[in-house]
């Protein structure tokens, strides 16, 4: 994403080696003074033809007293932490006037981390993962582990100072209360210092400051890495259902959810949260097998939290009582309502500092399928479970059994006939509904018949069936179970969510038993021949086509 410190057009290494001769006031002499180096831009009172000097004399090899106080005099006239790298933020890149959240001019730049930090990085990614399923994952699968591949450190002056003042402001109000996060809550600051933790930045207890996850695109994460947090943006990849704020996870699974990735139509309002829309199944499985995440790992001052419990919390009342009230941020609890995760807001940008860009690789299970109901796994059904039932207050009915089956790739083979008698088998107590026991009995029985396969394994089984009923007149084409297969075959092969090319073809013919009899001429012409559209590529609907033509043609897999 190129978070390495950008050179702008005046940064000093492109600069000429000498002070031009003549100077029209004394704003250009000070410029011309700190490009070259020179003792009077290292004795600036101003900050900006200070940083430009310091690192003009660096370039240069310069050293001793003059540059060792002019390092010190930039620290303290900025508000520098110390344990920022002053060579990586002079090398920076300065923004004009306030962007976003922040509020005035700005140098940032992106300093790469040493590999005790991604180690670190790393203990906080694992120390924090729980595998749940929520309707904000929209469909996409979950990971089963994060891989840190890079962690940028965010070294901007100007949204560091307003962080540090608006936390002065907290610790102020905290003096009589102490201000901590209600019990059971299990952020990066209740891991242990073991696998390196020790490596991150110290917190500020006294300001119940805490290491926090925020999910986002890499586009998203150097915006605001840039020009801070935007609260007018708040809810444009989520719902506000606390109001509108910064939104925070104590997992990193939850922010995983508004990063980058194939999924459905986000909800947009309440009854999306509370259930009362049954989300529809993805397409099929999203497509990627591993993919990249971009989480801003944000330092964030909670100071004195309201702790909220309500099924249907009114917005309003919890932001009024962080900006008016007594307190600085809302936590809602929805591990303890519907058991998926808490979820920390603010209603002030300046309560958060994007500390962190961690780019991570997402293992994930081939095409999001469950293997077998290890707990981890009961876990991840129960809470689809939760949402599909929440209407009928744990229960299913046989509509909801429908849209639960297509979930997770169990579809009944005919939707009409097949779903009556799955609802009669698994519907044990006689009482019109399905509860969750029944639910977790039926499915770890298919896992252990061995039902739920990958997708290009099912396919030999079902190409014979749709073989059979071929030679017998009575196939129009795949049925809804047929069609799960199918695209579970093809999304496991399609690289960009849309088509395949024609390698992507060789590769997925010769996983379902149908390779070319020549792999150069043969190929050639069996992609010209399934590309009716002419576009080059072969999209879901041509592949179907071709499925179902070679079933009419009576190939065998």
């Amino acid at each position: 994403m190129g978070c390495g410190g950008s050179k702008s057009a005046e940064d000093p290494a492109s600069a000429p080696s000498s002070a031009p001769k003549a100077e029209k006031n004394a704003e250009s002499m000070s410029t011309a003074a700190a490009t070259s180096g020179t003792a009077e831009g290292l004795q600036s009172d101003d900050p900006e033809v200070l940083r430009r000097a310091l690192s003009s004399a660096w370039s240069r090899g310069q050293h001793g007293p003059e540059v060792t106080a002019a390092e010190s005099r930039l620290r303290a006239s900025l508000k520098l932490p110390a344990d920022w790298d002053l060579k990586v933020f002079c090398a920076g890149r300065r923004l004009e006037g306030g962007l976003g959240g922040r509020k005035a001019s700005t140098v940032v730049a992106f300093h790469p981390q040493p590999p005790a930090v991604v180690k670190a990085m790393q203990s906080v990614l694992d120390g924090t993962y729980r595998k749940v399923y929520t309707r904000d994952r929209r469909g996409a699968p979950i990971p089963d582990r994060f891989v840190v591949k890079e962690v940028h450190r965010v070294l901007n002056d100007q949204v560091w100072r307003e962080y540090e003042a608006r936390r002065e402001g907290v610790r102020e109000a905290c003096a009589s209360k102490k201000a901590e996060l209600p019990d059971g809550s299990h952020t990066v600051n209740h891991l242990s210092q073991s696998g390196g933790l020790s490596a991150l930045p110290p917190l500020d207890p006294v300001v119940n400051e805490h290491w926090l996850f925020h999910g986002t695109t890499a586009e998203a994460a150097k915006g605001i890495a840039e020009n801070d947090f935007r609260l007018d943006m708040s809810g444009s990849n989520a719902g506000t259902l606390y109001g509108k704020g910064i939104y925070l996870a104590e997992n990193a699974t939850k922010s995983d959810e508004y990063g980058e990735g194939p999924k459905g139509p986000a909800s947009t309002g309440e009854e999306a949260e509370m259930g009362f829309e049954a989300p529809r199944p993805p397409p099929g499985p999203p497509p990627p097998l591993v993919r990249e995440s971009y989480i801003l790992v944000c330092r964030s001052t909670l100071g004195r939290v309201n702790y909220n419990d309500e099924q249907r919390p009114d917005p309003d009342r919890l932001q009024k009582s962080c900006l008016s009230g007594d307190y600085d941020s809302v936590l809602g609890d929805r591990l303890k309502l519907n058991r998926t995760f808490r979820e920390i807001i603010v209603y002030n940008d300046d309560h958060v500092y994007p500390e962190y860009i961690v780019k991570a690789m997402l293992d994930r299970s081939i095409a999001g399928r469950f293997k077998g109901p290890t707990k981890e796994e009961t876990e991840v059904l129960q809470s689809m479970w939760q949402v599909y039932s929440m209407p009928n207050k744990g229960k299913i009915s046989k509509s909801q059994l429908l849209d639960l089956l297509l979930a997770i790739y169990q579809p009944p083979d005919n939707e009409d006939e097949d779903l009556d008698a799955t609802f009669k088998e698994w519907e044990r107590k006689g009482n019109g509904k399905i509860d969750w026991d029944d639910f977790l009995a039926e499915v770890t029985q298919r896992v252990n018949d061995k039902i739920s396969c990958s997708g290009p394994e099912r396919f030999a089984d079902i190409y014979r069936g749709m073989l059979a009923r071929s030679r017998g007149g009575k196939f129009n084409g795949p049925d809804v179970g047929e069609r799960a297969v199918l695209r579970m075959v093809w999304y496991q092969y399609c690289q960009n969510q849309r088509n395949i090319d024609k390698q992507q073809l060789l590769l997925l013919l010769k996983a379902i038993n149908q390779p070319p009899a020549n792999e150069h001429s043969d190929l050639d012409e069996t992609f010209k021949e399934i590309d009716t559209k002419n576009d080059g590529v072969i999209d879901l609907d041509e592949f179907m086509e071709e499925i179902t033509q070679r079933v009419k043609d009576g190939i065998p897999a």
